[in-house]
């Protein structure tokens, strides 16, 4: 069996790696070939502050620009992410132990969700109401801030679609937790997208 060199994982903050603060990491390992692919941090709180602090101060920004904004940059994702589908599938196949149909499947519906939230204006429309002669009750809707997602292992990249597009498209900013057992793709994922999104 050959070997393959291990990557080292950092924390991504402010659309760059960012080693942990401390050494402590976890190896992640292939269930496929056995073999050790990668060493994630394993962040401390100081770590996380640092991450909730920075998006944080991204938000007010982000949250300024027209849904329509928001949109566009959510729609230039999908297309980056859908040109490197094959690479975020290989990543899958290599830390997690799908198929590369099953993989395929996995990033396919990840960015379905990315697409429906790119096109999903109408969601962060508010309404207004006369709920009795008169009466105008109003309803706004807007980004609350920092939204974070923990996510588990088992589709590395559609599950955090599930949360990540959707909280972006209404205006948050977010921190990512993905499973310490499969941290490379979402990690290529923030890569790409450090391109088109605000630190």
């Amino acid at each position: 069996m050959s070997t393959i060199p291990i990557r080292s994982v950092c924390n991504f903050v402010n659309n760059q790696a960012v080693p942990a603060s401390n050494n402590d990491t976890l190896e992640v390992t292939s269930p496929g070939t056995g073999q050790a692919i990668a060493r994630v941090p394993l962040s401390s709180s100081d770590d996380v502050d640092t991450a909730v602090a920075a998006a944080a101060k991204a938000w007010p920004a982000w949250t300024a620009l027209t849904v329509n904004a928001r949109s566009a940059k959510l729609m230039a994702l999908h297309g980056l992410l859908t040109e490197h589908a094959g690479e975020l599938v290989d990543l899958i196949v290599s830390e997690h132990g799908k198929t590369r149909t099953e993989a395929f499947g996995d990033v396919s519906k990840g960015l379905e969700t990315l697409a429906y939230a790119a096109g999903s204006g109408a969601l962060g429309a508010g309404q207004a109401t006369y709920v009795s002669s008169g009466v105008l009750c109003r309803m706004d809707r807007a980004g609350l801030g920092v939204v974070a997602s923990i996510v588990p292992f088992n589709f590395p990249f559609m599950v955090p679609f599930w949360t990540l597009p959707l909280a972006l498209a209404m205006g948050n900013t977010c921190v990512l937790k993905p499973s310490e057992k499969v941290p490379l793709t979402m990690t290529r994922v923030a890569e790409l997208a450090a391109s088109i999104l605000p630190p």
